[in-house]
């Protein structure tokens, strides 16, 4: 794993004394000067594309942070974000999936001791297909990435953040009920925000807004990444797709309201109630005609 920084800050000079002695004058006071404030930051997973990269570009033109950690695996791309952003970036290269690349941006959290105030875990895919489609290391991927990894990246950086700080944690609609053909992506997105709500409940008096971000389908990569799979056809076209940018316009506001769920549409919010109130039997029947449109 790599870390590379932009940064719009001078480089400190380190000027060697000389090794000669000279007659030493009487000790004078040093002055005392006011401790650094630690650098404010928002670290963002999934930030090449889709969802994560639109996250950037919102948390950047809000001018909130010292600088952005934008992490994926494609370093290219998030080199060409981040020369787009006024804010100051460090480019985090990591397979989030990988405990030696956690391990890595760990220690640079404690070396460097920022306070991070935002925390955004877009990182995810999912795959459309049933239980013979899909392949098992898909499948492990699916689940690695969409909850293990999430979990690990927000303990990791919980320790860095304080009262004013923002988490939101990328889950989806599909969270709301069993959906067949995207089994594994739905109950993994039931899982972030299942964990999302007990962790906001144990953060409670600590000024942390923890929110779950709950779309409906979202015009990004995703659907392009869902079809590499022997269950392509599966599901048939999305319908109501919603804007990248609207869908992150809405979460952050959410999550500056304290909402602990943001659906970003009616349609995410009706499926929401739908979830509460119709059995899962019901629900899955009505998914597997929509899903054949």
């Amino acid at each position: 794993m790599e870390t590379s920084t932009q940064t719009a800050t001078k480089t400190d000079t380190v000027q060697s004394a000389s090794t000669r002695t000279a007659p030493q004058a009487a000790p004078q006071a040093m002055p005392q000067t006011a401790p650094q404030a630690a650098k404010r930051i928002a670290f963002i997973t999934g930030a090449s594309s889709g969802i994560g990269k639109e996250f950037a570009i919102q948390i950047d033109r809000m001018q909130v942070v010292d600088e952005l950690w934008l992490c994926a695996r494609n370093a290219d791309a998030l080199e060409a974000l981040a020369a787009k952003l006024d804010t100051p970036v460090r480019v985090v290269c990591a397979d989030l999936t990988d405990r030696d690349d956690i391990e890595a941006i760990r220690e640079k959290l404690v070396s460097l001791n920022p306070q991070v105030t935002y925390l955004v875990n877009a990182a995810g895919f999912g795959k459309f297909g049933d239980w013979q489609s899909i392949s098992s290391n898909d499948v492990d991927a699916m689940i690695d990435l969409n909850c293990k990894a999430l979990v690990d990246v927000t303990q990791m950086c919980l320790p860095f953040m304080g009262r004013g700080g923002h988490i939101i944690e990328v889950a989806s609609a599909a969270a709301f009920a069993p959906l067949p053909h995207l089994n594994v992506y739905a109950a993994s997105k039931a899982f972030v925000l299942h964990y999302s709500r007990g962790l906001r409940f144990e953060l409670r008096g600590r000024g942390i807004a923890l929110t779950a971000l709950c779309p409906t389908w979202v015009k990004t990569n995703f659907e392009q990444v869902a079809r590499q799979s022997g269950g392509a056809g599966d599901v048939g076209h999305l319908l109501g797709e919603q804007s990248v940018e609207s869908v992150v316009r809405a979460a952050l506001f959410g999550n500056k309201m304290h909402a602990a769920v943001v659906c970003a549409s009616p349609q995410s919010f009706l499926l929401r109630l739908v979830g509460k109130v119709v059995p899962n039997c019901i629900t899955m029947a009505g998914w597997d005609i929509l899903r054949h449109i």
